[in-house]
């Protein structure tokens, strides 16, 4: 049994030289954490979250579980926590690094949400999109966001000139590239990168709401902060699709704020997070 690449916790099983970074994985109460374990069927481990800094046993996970052919199987679980620091633990997997849960609207402000999904479950194998019928996003909350002075302007034109070296444009596209910061002055793990450039992969991508592509085959640029410290800032620079379907729109959104059969979340164009 693995953790879906996609899952956004970080499961870390490798060393390395120099200082940890300091920055606690952040998510806000609105936030719905989806995990997903894919393997083979009969798996007979635990999963359980506990209250941090004192390693205290919260509630033992019970996940539900999915077909996804004769040979694999998807476990599945979200999780809604009140503020407070957490880990999750899986049998034979590990422990995650430790994470927060806050409402506090100073620190959430300085954060973006980004929720992910494809249109099918074809694309990959490492994580499942469509349960059942039903499209699921996952939801990752990073420190960072757009800068004014990240901004790009492009145009793709056709022009001819006249006889009388008058310029005539036969069509005209214009589009606005903007550059994303993944982390503040503090920096962050370098997984935060990884799993930026694996999201925006997926077909629907939105920052706060809104749908983002990433522009040609660009990657997220690697800044560290410090020498000899593990912790990074990471920029990668975005296209807004503004072309789009209504209907996959609307039904995205659905599927974005659906916290459970009767109850959403409201999304707001003018501030960095989600409200009941």
């Amino acid at each position: 049994m693995r953790v879906s690449p996609f899952t956004p916790l970080f499961f870390v099983n490798h060393r390395t030289d120099g200082i940890a970074s300091d920055y606690v994985q952040t998510f806000a109460t609105t936030d719905r954490i989806l995990l997903q374990l894919i393997g083979e069927p009969g798996w007979s481990g635990t999963a359980k979250v506990y209250m941090e800094p004192y390693h205290e046993e919260l509630y033992e996970i019970v996940f539900n579980s999915w077909a996804v052919n004769d040979e694999t199987i998807l476990l599945f679980h979200t999780m809604a926590l009140s503020p407070g620091l957490y880990s999750v633990e899986i049998s034979d997997i590990g422990s995650s690094t430790i994470f927060r849960v806050t409402d506090d609207a100073r620190v959430l402000d300085k954060t973006t949400l980004i929720q992910y999904s494809m249109h099918n479950n074809r694309q990959r194998t490492d994580a499942i999109f469509y349960i059942d019928g039903m499209q699921y996003f996952f939801d990752f909350r990073v420190p960072g966001g757009f800068k004014d002075s990240g901004w790009a302007f492009e145009v793709d034109t056709e022009q001819f000139s006249t006889d009388a070296a008058d310029i005539m444009s036969l069509y005209a596209i214009d589009s606005i590239q903007q550059t994303f910061t993944l982390g503040t002055s503090r920096g962050c793990p370098i997984w935060f990168g990884a799993l930026l450039n694996r999201l925006l992969c997926c077909t629907y991508v939105y920052f706060d709401g809104v749908r983002y592509a990433r522009k040609d085959a660009s990657v997220p640029e690697v800044n560290q902060q410090l020498d000899g410290v593990n912790s990074f800032v990471f920029t990668q620079t975005l296209q807004r699709v503004v072309n789009l379907d209504p209907n996959i729109e609307q039904s995205n959104h659905v599927a974005m704020r659906r916290i459970d059969s009767g109850e959403y979340r409201s999304i707001s164009s003018t501030i960095n997070r989600l409200t009941l």
